[in-house]
């Protein structure tokens, strides 16, 4: 950390407020510099004395920077570069947080200098949600945080300041070629976003039948990060829709392949299959941290009369457990409770359920990362 006395973010939405954060949670000396577009994120920004200079113009933001973290949607980034290019200092490492890599080193090596010390990065972490008021100190803990090279560029010494600045906030910093970062992400971050919004959007498809009001918590499960921003999903895609098109085409041939099993009533290969999927999805390890924040839940069963929602509430805030999230479930698939509530860490989820065991409700399970974790 002792690398860098000043450090610009151009941007200051969740992953730019997020890293604002966390650099100085984790001790930063130095000058954190903010440049926004959005008077909001400004505003907000001040509230929460994220940063320590605004900066009124890309020049401002970078003439003095020893590192500038780019944390704007992808659309801005041409833009950026060009305006910077004249403005860098010659020994400032300039870095990004998008999520593709192809893409962004193409207007990096279009715009920029040639002696320019970019390397990209990439956090696997974030939030259906967007914004600074969003943003989270914490964030970045236990997530892999991607950095990309160019085949041409020895960046050793470079590299190695950015990987201290990952760690500190607490990520893990993975190096890899940006051809091979893009292929991850669109299996693992891109196609599931897209199959989340192609089965949200199914709903719709039929015009004879409402489907909305029977979705249960499956379903919601799934298509839950189909919720994100649509604009940055539609930069992503189209940022990155070599590698998006190719895992499409996989998908079209798995699909093809099961829908013939179907047609065939070929049980025996389709068990193969469904077993497979299983032993797949269960070796992802639980405990790392994903682009999505983590879900601490607990399902309670309740008497459907008045006040029992109240009564919930009141026995969480008489032990000062705060509520991150609550639903009244009335289309149940595996879940038999009729209320969900969850929590922000896995400490005030068992928290509240030793209140609910106590208080003697129905405890249906409680779920973490949307896993069943506990059955009563």
């Amino acid at each position: 950390m002792n690398d860098f006395k000043k450090i610009s973010i151009i941007g200051l939405g969740l992953i730019g407020g997020s890293i604002a954060l966390a650099l100085k949670n984790s001790g930063f000396k130095g000058q954190i510099i903010g440049r926004d577009l959005n008077s909001d994120n400004i505003k907000v920004a001040k509230e929460l004395q994220v940063v320590d200079i605004f900066a009124d113009s890309i020049k401002e933001s970078v003439e003095h920077a020893d590192l500038i973290i780019i944390a704007t949607p992808l659309r801005y980034y041409e833009s950026i570069f060009k305006e910077m290019s004249t403005h860098i200092k010659g020994d400032t490492i300039i870095t990004d947080v998008g999520s593709v890599k192809g893409y962004v080193h193409k207007l990096a090596n279009t715009y920029l200098p040639a002696n320019t010390k970019f390397i990209g990065g990439h956090p696997m972490a974030g939030s259906e949600k967007s914004g600074i008021s969003a943003s989270n100190p914490y964030m970045f803990e236990n997530a892999y945080y991607f950095l990309t090279l160019d085949k041409q560029d020895v960046l050793s010494e470079e590299l190695d300041k950015l990987k201290k600045v990952i760690e500190a906030i607490g990520a893990y910093p993975v190096v890899t070629s940006l051809q091979k970062h893009d292929k991850i992400v669109a299996r693992i971050s891109h196609t599931p976003h897209l199959m989340a919004v192609i089965l949200a959007n199914l709903l719709d498809f039929d015009k004879n039948i409402s489907y909305i009001p029977y979705v249960g918590g499956g379903f919601r499960d799934t298509t839950r990060i189909a919720s994100g921003n649509p604009d940055m999903w539609r930069d992503i895609f189209l940022s990155n829709k070599e590698e998006l098109i190719s895992s499409i085409e996989s998908c079209e041939i798995l699909i093809k392949e099961f829908k013939d099993l179907l047609v065939k009533d070929d049980s025996r290969t389709m068990d193969e299959l469904l077993r497979k999927a299983k032993l797949i999805r269960e070796s992802i390890p639980k405990h790392r941290k994903d682009s999505m924040p983590q879900v601490f839940e607990v399902f309670i069963g309740v008497e459907d009369k008045p006040g029992m929602l109240g009564d919930l509430t009141r026995l969480l805030g008489e032990q000062k457990i705060n509520i991150k999230d609550i639903e009244i479930l009335h289309a149940r698939e595996d879940e038999q409770g009729a209320i969900k509530i969850g929590f922000k860490n896995k400490e005030e989820q068992m928290k509240a359920y030793t209140v609910f065991k106590n208080a003697n409700y129905h405890l249906t399970f409680i779920r973490e990362e949307n896993e069943s974790a506990n059955n009563e």
